[in-house]
């Protein structure tokens, strides 16, 4: 198959799940109003998932090929970019310096992703011989990490929530839909993210082959730039709305379950442990993310500025240090 072919797959299976991620995120929605499954299971874990389907079933199809490049490259790389993006948003809208208004709740979300980098990284960097079920000890410890930190965040809130006056439920938005039709949709657009993620793995594989590319581009650049397109348009969507809390919430969460993606992933990586088989460069990007992160936690309790530009320095610096690695990436 001759590289212009592949490259034609690789960009109609990125839109092809892009566009179904963003029909799943409707219909999630839709299904997280009109059911009676509770706010936790229905809205944040049905919405987790489909906002997260393309890396979930990009990075496990890469697994199961052997790419671990871009196994890694697509979870890590996407946090780096729903940072950038939302960084990017920020100075767009920084007339509303919305991040001003952002709650300190979201510190210990940011907690919870600061160790996970740190974990992400360490793992990367040194070698745990130690797997079961083939999953190494890194993955073991993102997963343990990942629902303990989900866990007392969820019971924080949820003692928060007994303490305030409860607001009142917002009415949905008239749509052309029943409940049925949702739920039918959703799993339909379920199975061509996977069909599409699984085409976007093996083709940015042999895009790499063909092509000379390094599967840390690919899979840190190219594939996760697609996948993190829900994210980015559920984050401009809340930002145009001044909701910085949801928009940042978003993120955060997207984010913690990106690492969880790769942990995920290392279960069908069949030649040993998928951190260790990755290159270098991808430990590089790992310690950006903890960067990054860390840029979002000091702003967080950041409660004045000057002026405008004192205010978008923070987002000026994340944004030149993501063009920084993608130069590096690409030309290093």
């Amino acid at each position: 198959m001759s590289s212009s072919v592949i490259i034609i797959i690789f960009i109609i299976s990125a839109i092809i799940s892009a566009f179904s991620a963003v029909r799943l995120a409707t219909y999630a929605d839709y299904i997280s109003t009109e059911t009676k499954m509770g706010g936790f299971l229905a809205g944040t874990i049905l919405l987790a998932v489909a906002t997260s389907l393309p890396e979930l079933t990009t990075t496990v199809s890469a697994s199961i090929i052997g790419n671990a490049n871009i196994a890694v490259g697509n979870g890590l790389g996407t946090i780096m970019f729903n940072i950038f993006i939302l960084f990017i948003l920020d100075i767009h809208f920084r007339k509303k310096r919305l991040f001003l208004r952002v709650s300190d709740d979201h510190l210990y979300t940011g907690l919870i992703a600061l160790i996970l980098c740190i974990i992400s990284a360490v793992g990367l960097a040194v070698n745990f011989s130690f797997t079961v079920f083939n999953v190494s000890m890194t993955s073991l410890t993102v997963i343990l990490v990942y629902f303990i930190g989900m866990r007392l965040t969820s019971k924080k809130q949820n003692s928060e929530s007994a303490l305030s006056k409860p607001e009142p439920k917002a009415k949905p938005k008239k749509m052309s839909l029943n409940l049925k039709k949702a739920v039918t949709g959703f799993v339909l657009y379920g199975i061509i993210i996977l069909v599409a993620g699984s085409a976007l793995a093996i083709s940015g594989d042999e895009m790499a082959k063909s092509t000379g590319l390094s599967g840390t581009l690919i899979g840190s650049i190219l594939v996760a730039f697609t996948t993190s397109i829900p994210d980015a348009m559920s984050t401009f969507t809340a930002l145009r709305l001044a909701n910085i809390n949801m928009a940042l919430g978003t993120i955060l969460g997207s984010n913690l379950f990106n690492v969880l993606v790769v942990a995920i992933g290392d279960g069908f990586y069949f030649d040993g442990s998928i951190w260790e088989a990755t290159s270098d460069d991808i430990i590089f990007i790992a310690l950006v993310n903890f960067f990054l992160t860390a840029i979002i936690m000091l702003i967080i309790k950041r409660d004045r500025t000057l002026n405008t530009f004192t205010y978008i320095l923070p987002a000026l610096l994340a944004v030149i240090s993501y063009l920084a690695v993608v130069g590096y990436v690409i030309f290093g």
